[in-house]
Order: C-alpha cells, then sequence, then structure tokens
C-alpha cells in the first residue's frame, strides 16, 4: 500500500483516528508520519522488527559476522533488518539461519502443498527420488553400504516406473 500523503514510499505507519464515533484510517510513510508529528510520538518500530525480536535475537548471537549472500551480496544483518531476501539464491546461503525461522513460523521448513489428483503420479515420483538420492548420499557418507544399495535400486526402481 502506498503512503496516502506522498503517494511514492510504501505504507509502514497506520493511524486509526476516532472523532465523534467516526473512525478513519490513515496510512503513511516513515517520513511523512515523522514530518507530520514532527517526530515526537512516532516509532520506527515495524512488523520487521517484532520479527527480529521475536526470531532474531537468539539468532544474531550465533553468526559470523561475514555472512552473506554471493550472488546479490546481501548481509545477513540487512536480511535481519528488513526481513526481505535480496535474490533466490539468499535462500541457500542463508538456509542454515532461516530454516528454524520458517519453521517456528509455518510449522515446517518444507513445502508440502496440494497436487491436483491427476498429476499426483507424475508429481510425486520425482520428489521420491530426489528424497532418496538425499537419503543415498547420506547413506554412502555414513559408509553404510548395504543400506546405500537397496536405496539405489529402489531410485531405479522408481525411474523405471516414471
Amino acid at each position: 500500500m502506498l503512503c496516502q500523503n506522498c503517494q511514492q514510499n510504501t505504507a509502514s505507519v497506520h493511524f486509526t483516528q476516532i472523532t465523534n464515533n467516526t473512525k478513519v484510517d490513515i496510512y503513511l510513510c516513515e517520513q511523512c508520519a515523522k514530518d507530520i508529528s514532527h517526530g515526537e510520538f512516532i516509532s520506527t518500530f515495524g512488523f520487521n522488527d517484532l520479527i527480529n525480536g521475536l526470531f532474531g535475537a537468539q539468532i544474531k548471537q550465533e553468526l559470523p559476522e561475514t555472512l552473506k549472500c554471493k550472488k546479490c551480496g546481501l548481509e545477513y544483518e540487512e536480511f535481519l533488518k528488513t526481513s526481505r531476501v535480496g535474490c533466490a539464491q539468499c535462500y541457500h546461503a542463508f538456509q542454515e539461519k532461516l530454516d528454524p525461522i520458517i519453521k517456528r513460523l509455518h510449522g515446517n521448513a518444507e513445502h508440502h502443498g496440494k497436487v491436483p489428483v491427476r498429476v499426483s503420479s507424475k508429481v510425486s515420483i520425482p520428489d521420491q527420488i530426489d528424497r532418496l538420492k538425499q537419503l543415498l548420499n547420506e547413506s554412502i557418507e555414513k559408509e553404510a553400504y548395504e543400506e546405500a544399495a537397496k536405496i539405489r535400486d529402489r531410485i531405479r526402481a522408481l525411474e523405471v516406473e516414471g
């Protein structure tokens, strides 16, 4: 939503004024809100600060100072301030720190959406293969070769099926 005053910036401050049983909602950007109120009672505390306060404080302490996306250059500290990633690669760069946040917000770090019935078999096989390949790599790293062979056989069977 754009600021109702300047019509240029994103509105991040919401005023509700009630006069004679008439409610008026005003949405302003931070700069217009500061200008109108002369900085007397406007706090720059917003939704992003709330999320950072709830989840960022304990995460911030664990961070190395140079955690940064290689593609867009966004630093994790900046993400904590804005709660916005710079590009799709940021999810991979910050994955270790984002997964706990996403898990707390959504209950799970992986998306488990609905799939239409007519395409569910086509979609689920590649997903199963991807999961099995991850398990295969983990088994090889653990040197559990018998388990890895069973997983390999299941992958081959699914590839023939799909």
